[in-house]
């Protein structure tokens, strides 16, 4: 408080104690509203600001003598005088509220203020006692806190789409190895069952120079038709060559040529 507002304060408690010496009580309760940390404001029900204290014009940046000539339409910012009435007689209804509004500094600032407004009857006339509390700091905190939990939100759900992208993209990777892993052990089986049925004969193979026969493993001497049989898929059919025909039945062989000669084999 600056030295013009205490001397303004001070003619002020002065000014009621004119006709009559207040009681300790009053002066007491006048101390309390003046140096309540909020603004206290009486209104009268056209707006006019009757009774406040320090709080209430400092924190709008006027002098007393400046905040006593306003009215409330003078410091908000966006009613009308007439929608200012309306809210008022509202207010007269019901008897008592509590609602945010803003007010406008002095210097043309905006400041949020919470308000609480009680009808009381003061000299018989119905009049508002209103609590101020500038919460334009809180209200700046929650909107900066707003935003940044809007920003979070915004995050989560850019992270939760790509999540749910690299997910999908694993479930598709994992079903196609599987496919793939499918496809692998059927070709093996395949393979196995393919060399279940071939047999080979490798190595060296032990063979009578005269009868052509074929020792096996255990010792024994098969022909080499059996030991083949034994050791493959192969089978035999037995026939005679014309040099073997030749040699051991010379008549069948001549009989033989002489039919290839009527078919026209040479």
């Amino acid at each position: 408080m600056n030295k013009k507002d205490d001397k303004d304060n001070h003619k002020h408690i002065d000014k009621l104690e004119t006709g009559s010496k207040p009681c300790e009580a009053e002066l007491r309760f006048r101390a309390i509203f003046e140096q309540a940390p909020y603004g206290i404001v009486i209104i009268d029900t056209n707006g006019k600001l009757l009774e406040f204290n320090e709080a209430a014009h400092r924190d709008l940046g006027y002098s007393r003598e400046e905040f006593a000539k306003l009215s409330i339409s003078d410091i908000d910012p966006y009613e009308s005088p007439e929608e200012i009435q309306e809210s008022m007689k509202k207010v007269l209804e019901v008897g008592e509220a509590e609602f945010e509004v803003k007010h406008r500094t002095k210097a043309g600032y905006l400041r949020d203020v919470n308000v609480i407004a009680r009808v009381v009857n003061l000299s018989g006339s119905r009049v508002f006692q209103t609590i101020w509390h500038d919460i334009t700091e809180r209200k700046q905190a929650e909107k900066t806190l707003s935003k940044y939990s809007e920003h979070l939100e915004k995050l989560v759900r850019e992270r939760t789409a790509e999540l749910a992208k690299v997910n999908e993209q694993l479930q598709t990777d994992i079903t196609m190895r599987k496919v793939a892993e499918q496809e692998r052990e059927k070709l093996i089986s395949e393979l196995q069952d393919a060399m279940s049925r071939i047999k080979t004969l490798s190595g060296l193979l032990p063979t009578c120079a005269w009868c052509r026969k074929i020792r096996d493993d255990d010792g024994y001497w098969k022909k080499v038709e059996t030991y083949i049989e034994e050791h493959s898929d192969a089978s035999f059919t037995h026939g005679i060559c014309p040099e073997c025909l030749q040699k051991n039945d010379p008549e069948a062989y001549k009989e033989f040529i002489d039919s290839e000669k009527r078919s026209g084999v040479s």
